[in-house]
């Protein structure tokens, strides 16, 4: 796991380089910010075989890490970015990630799709949209009791926005506050589950 994690960031330095894909520049940032914030998602995630879907992965986060711990989980990124997803293949082939397919798509235009509709044990997005929108792009994907793992931040008004995806059909599982070396002061993991009685998801 050193090993790859250490080629991971070399590669996202060396890109971007030449390319304008994250605002990580600095090998430090990449470790606390992108690793470890990335790695604090793992024990919300099924502990044993299943399928996670990350929305707009970027540059991989926090995708990729848990891919590389969590080596019994399949890992679907969707990605619309062009470069980024010429990235996220070079990535996946430089690390030997068997269980990572990649997707170049917008997460919406892929709701209808049979093998993704309601096919996923996990869900997980960072910082694509407000935290309520994400979770009805992702619900659609979500299995009846999976799972939606949501990074968010100390201004985020998680109680509004958790107020209107319960609405939709999660419910509230489980919230970690963060250790400040795990990225930004403050952060914070939501586990929110997917209901199988939910209705909307539109």
């Amino acid at each position: 796991d050193v090993v790859a994690f250490r080629l991971y960031r070399e590669e996202i330095l060396r890109w971007s380089k030449r390319v304008n894909l994250t605002g990580f520049s600095v090998p430090e940032d990449i470790v606390r910010d992108g690793f470890l914030d990335s790695l604090a998602c793992a024990p919300l995630l099924p502990p044993r075989r299943g399928r996670v879907l990350d929305a707009g992965s970027g540059v991989g986060f926090p995708a990729i890490p848990l891919a590389v711990t969590c080596s019994a989980l399949d890992f679907v990124l969707v990605e619309p970015i062009r470069k980024k997803i010429t990235f996220l293949r070079h990535v996946v082939r430089v690390l030997r990630l068997p269980n990572v397919q990649i997707r170049h798509a917008r997460i919406e235009a892929l709701q209808a799709e049979d093998d993704m509709a309601r096919a996923f044990d996990a869900a997980v997005a960072r910082a694509v949209a407000p935290l309520d929108v994400v979770g009805r792009w992702l619900l659609p994907f979500l299995k009846p009791g999976g799972v939606f793992v949501a990074q968010v931040g100390p201004q985020t008004n998680r109680w509004g926005a958790l107020g209107r995806l319960e609405s939709l059909g999660f419910k509230v599982l489980e919230e970690r506050a963060l250790p400040d070396d795990f990225g930004k002061q403050g952060r914070r993991v939501l586990a929110l589950q997917a209901r199988g009685d939910r209705t909307a998801t539109s």
